[in-house]
């Protein structure tokens, strides 16, 4: 497939530049347009822009970086042999969804902090509070009063969030390439982040099969096709919790190449059957 233009739209830090270097290292020719914005909070202008890009350079590759959700749902309006390797809008929207994420884990028996129903059953716990779309640790409050969590609630239309017992712990990553018959999974441990929250920005390999396992029954359930994150927390006695999904290139990402696992030439060689 030499010769393939390869778009990498979109920003969220390093991760564009990572995905651009990992494919431009392997004699690829691409493109990377940035998008300014944070691209959770403005899908319309990330379509928008993404739509521009392609206008503009016809490339017949896309690689988005951010907002996936919003790239997959123009898949049906790309120009015809244009491809993007990204699975549907609809699996895609509920791995990003804390709550029917979370619902589908705890039908697979993964284990997860204990969720609350509403405020009077979680008076008096330490607790998390996650909005239904939530990134980068932006959506994710920790109320302390009764009083702070149902302001947070009320402010929630449709009630679509979650209410977990807060755990102690370390916090792990999983980081997984699923095509068809294909599947490499790799484990880093969290060590420090911005100011508590969001991606972490000091990072080390583990070897934690149970995790791997964890994200593979997640994403065999749905026949997910493509890159996606996920994320666990560990207390001191040994015990697991599933937090997240991340149906995309995550904030890791830089961690997983420089150990050897290139995720984005992964995800090109897959697509693209070379």
């Amino acid at each position: 497939m030499a010769g393939k233009r390869i778009l990498v739209y979109g920003s969220m830090g390093d991760i564009a530049g990572t995905v651009a270097t990992s494919l431009r290292n392997r004699g690829l020719e691409v493109l990377e347009v940035g998008f300014p914005q944070n691209t959770f909070r403005d899908e319309f202008g990330y379509a928008r822009g993404l739509r521009k890009a392609v206008a503009s350079f016809s490339p017949d590759v896309i690689m988005p970086v951010g907002d996936v959700l919003a790239a997959s749902r123009m898949k049906k309006e790309l120009p015809e042999g244009t491809v993007m390797p990204v699975d549907t809008p609809e699996k895609i929207a509920l791995l990003n969804s804390k709550v029917d994420s979370s619902a589908l884990a705890s039908s697979l028996g993964i284990p997860q902090p204990e969720i609350y129903r509403d405020a009077d059953s979680a008076a008096g716990r330490e607790i998390i509070f996650k909005r239904d779309k939530s990134f980068g640790g932006s959506g994710v409050y920790r109320p302390r009063t009764k009083e702070a969590l149902v302001n947070l609630m009320n402010h929630e239309p449709g009630g679509r969030f979650l209410i977990e017992e807060y755990v102690e712990g370390y916090d792990f990553s999983i980081d997984a390439v699923r095509w068809n018959d294909f599947w490499h999974v790799a484990c880093y441990k969290s060590l420090r982040n911005h100011g508590g929250q969001g991606p972490s920005i000091l990072r080390e390999s583990a070897g934690m099969p149970v995790l791997e396992k964890y994200a593979r029954k997640i994403l065999d359930k749905l026949d997910f096709q493509g890159v996606c994150g996920m994320d666990f927390r560990i207390d001191a006695d040994g015990n697991v919790y599933f937090l997240e999904c991340n149906p995309r290139f995550t904030g890791g990402l830089a961690t997983q190449v420089e150990a050897g696992f290139d995720i984005p030439w992964m995800l090109w060689k897959c697509y693209m059957e070379i």
